[in-house]
């Protein structure tokens, strides 16, 4: 009964920790944190009997938040920032080992061994608090939440040829296959998940899915999970990285979605367990007795390799918001570094007091990091509104003030696109373009611009945002466009907001945040794509036309509720689709080679219609009944499809004779 009052307590003081978080306007895992400390075995009061039990399960709910994280962060995600993620990730942890043992030796007087496995337990940051972290303030999937997640996963990856290499040192049992043992079995498990799990796992769920239960398939996904997550364990890696590892297979087939969906209360649950044993761990008594080591190595550790990564991300060509956002959101040391000193003071390497200093200055890097993160969005609108009064620039803005316009936020070509069509129109408009060639680009093509930030408030106010009768944005990459809407929202709340998605994921984070008016250009092009399969098969230009109709009809159900002259333009553009301007050549030997136009019998032989004749180079439009054909005249006819293909029959080249 023991387990049964202890799990009572733990889910209670989380829920109560997760009220008082939320109160305060921070994330949960904050509140699940500070009641882990208040009923962990060092504090007195209400408390549980038995921690190791509550670690126990809370390994479970780090496996699941996981496994979880790998069905969100799909592979095809990381493919474009791989740069970043694997060469970044690889260097910072390469420069955080010397910073982390020059830290620990000069801060707190420590031995060189001691410190060398500090410095190891440090060099990544803790994946499952940075999820948590940017899920709760609706970050998730923006490019800076890629980047992050994705080097945080390569640091966690590299930490285990780390902590062997110093079991090694320690044994002096040194060889090239005991360094690279622990690399080596990464890669096939890697490569063993990727191709037989890739193809087993949706087998098996297809199997239980067929069933529609959906008590079933939640039991076979955990079991699936938790499973993979076992096998890496006795193969010698990370219970939680095999199930991050399944996730992130899964998520490349068809039941990823279903199975986040069904596996995220029982995640959630269980992650309660693990951040409130995280905070079980953190001592008060050591912290007090150490209190200004402790502190001193938590907030230099995390400066020190925020720093590092901040630069990295600059140096691999992420601008805005990234840098400031890993300086600050990947606080969070890693739960790995646990495991790693645990393993040091098992083998005499860290001593009692090293342990209980590194472990605590583990878990306040872990509390500190959610708050400190909020701060990213407010540093960055106050670093960009001081910096950018210099960089605001612009070109062929309208002399008056602009009212009933269109602001084009985002810039790059696609903006370029649509102020060349709005002007021809008499639209006004404006393009704000944060990149200065593509601002000069568009200086040069006499568009209207303006170089800034669509995130900063003082551009936003150049472009008179406030006064806009719509609002398009033409990048839809990272955080930075939700800063964008937000900035818009507070100069205009009632605007309308069109918006491009470059990606499934990012069309719940547009709408999140209150964009209704969504084009995916993946659905625009499988629409042309199916026009022109089902064409070339010989379907039925109505026939076709009506189907694409439909797509759209589904997709853009609010235009059509909302614009009645939308509804009767798509007809009208089908029905103009179904006729279509042909240009056929008066071949040496066509019987109609010298015959006036009404002479020909062109209209009612074959049912078109003659829009004009172009002859040496110039365009007769409209030609009379009395206009004569000449060989190498060319005809353009307006007609159906079957209609034109008869006439091109009809004006192909003889045959030699």
């Amino acid at each position: 009964m023991e387990i049964a009052i202890d799990l009572i307590i733990v889910v209670a003081a989380g829920l109560f920790g997760g009220i008082i978080a939320r109160k305060l306007n921070q994330p949960l895992i904050f509140g699940y944190i500070v009641a882990g400390i208040i009923i962990g075995p060092y504090t007195g009061g209400i408390s549980i009997s038995d921690p190791d039990q509550i670690a126990g399960l809370a390994e479970i709910g780090a496996a699941l938040l996981l496994f979880s994280l790998g069905l969100e962060f799909s592979m095809k995600s990381i493919a474009s920032i791989r740069g970043v993620t694997i060469g970044g990730g690889a260097i910072q942890v390469f420069f955080t080992l010397f910073v982390g043992y020059f830290l620990a030796r000069y801060i707190t007087g420590w031995s060189s061994v001691p410190a060398t496995w500090y410095a190891v337990s440090i060099v990544s940051s803790s994946t499952s608090v940075i999820m948590k972290t940017v899920a709760s303030r609706g970050q998730m999937g923006t490019l800076s939440s890629r980047v992050m997640i994705g080097m945080s996963i390569v640091q966690d990856i590299l930490v285990l040829p780390l902590m062997v290499l110093l079991i090694g040192l320690l044994g002096t049992e040194i060889t090239l296959l005991g360094i690279m043992s622990p690399v080596l079995k990464v890669l096939v498990f890697v490569a063993v998940m990727v191709y037989a799990g890739s193809r087993a796992i949706p087998l098996v769920l297809k199997y239980v899915a067929e069933w529609e239960s959906q008590e079933l398939f939640i039991l076979t996904v955990t079991a699936l999970g938790l499973s993979v997550g076992y096998l890496t364990y006795a193969f010698g890696l990370s219970f939680a990285f095999g199930a991050f590892m399944a996730g992130l297979v899964l998520s490349e087939s068809d039941y990823g979605k279903r199975t986040l969906s069904d596996i995220s209360s029982l995640r959630d649950v269980f992650s309660l367990l693990f951040f409130v044993s995280i905070g079980m761990l953190l001592d008060p008594g050591v912290l007090k007795s150490h209190l200004v080591a402790t502190v001193l190595l938590m907030v230099a550790t995390t400066l020190s390799r925020g720093a590092i990564l901040s630069a990295l991300t600059y140096i691999f060509g992420y601008r805005n918001v990234i840098p400031l956002a890993a300086f600050l959101t990947m606080t969070p040391i890693s739960e790995i570094a646990f495991i790693v000193l645990q393993a040091g003071m098992t083998l005499g390497a860290v001593g009692k007091t090293e342990y209980s200093i590194a472990l605590n200055a583990v878990v306040l890097s872990m509390i500190f990091g959610p708050l400190v993160s909020g701060l990213v969005s407010p540093i960055y609108r106050a670093v960009k509104k001081r910096g950018v009064i210099a960089e605001v620039s612009s070109i062929n803005l309208p002399r008056g003030a602009l009212a009933d316009h269109v602001v084009l936020a985002g810039g790059r070509s696609l903006a370029r696109y649509l102020g060349t069509m709005l002007a021809r129109f008499s639209i006004p408009y404006v393009i704000i373009e944060s990149n200065h060639a593509n601002f000069l680009i568009g200086k040069e093509e006499g568009l209207s611009m303006l170089l800034g930030d669509p995130a900063q408030d003082v551009v936003l106010e150049a472009a008179e945002v406030q006064d806009a009768r719509l609002v398009v944005m033409t990048t839809s990459e990272n955080m930075g466009t939700v800063e964008a809407i937000r900035s818009i929202r507070r100069h205009n709340s009632e605007v309308p907001i069109l918006a491009w998605a470059a990606e499934q994921e990012d069309v719940t984070i547009l709408k999140n945040h209150g964009v209704r008016h969504i084009v995916e250009p993946d659905f625009e092009a499988s629409v042309e794509m199916a026009r022109q399969t089902l064409t070339r098969f010989g379907m039925p230009a109505t026939s076709v036309h009506r189907e694409v109709g439909a797509m759209r009809r589904a997709m853009y159900g609010h235009l059509f509720e909302q614009f009645r002259e939308y509804e009767d333009m798509n007809g009208l553009q089908s029905s103009t689709n179904m006729i279509s301007l042909e240009w056929v050549f008066i071949h040496k030997g066509n019987p109609v080679a010298g015959k006036r136009l009404a002479d020909s019998n062109i209209r009612e032989t074959l049912g078109v219609s003659v829009a004009a004749i172009h002859r040496s180079g110039g365009l007769i439009p409209s030609p009379g009944g009395d206009f004569e054909l000449h060989e190498g005249d060319y005809i353009g006819v307006v007609g159906t499809p079957e209609q034109n293909r008869l006439l091109v029959e009809f004006f192909k080249k003889p045959a030699a004779k």
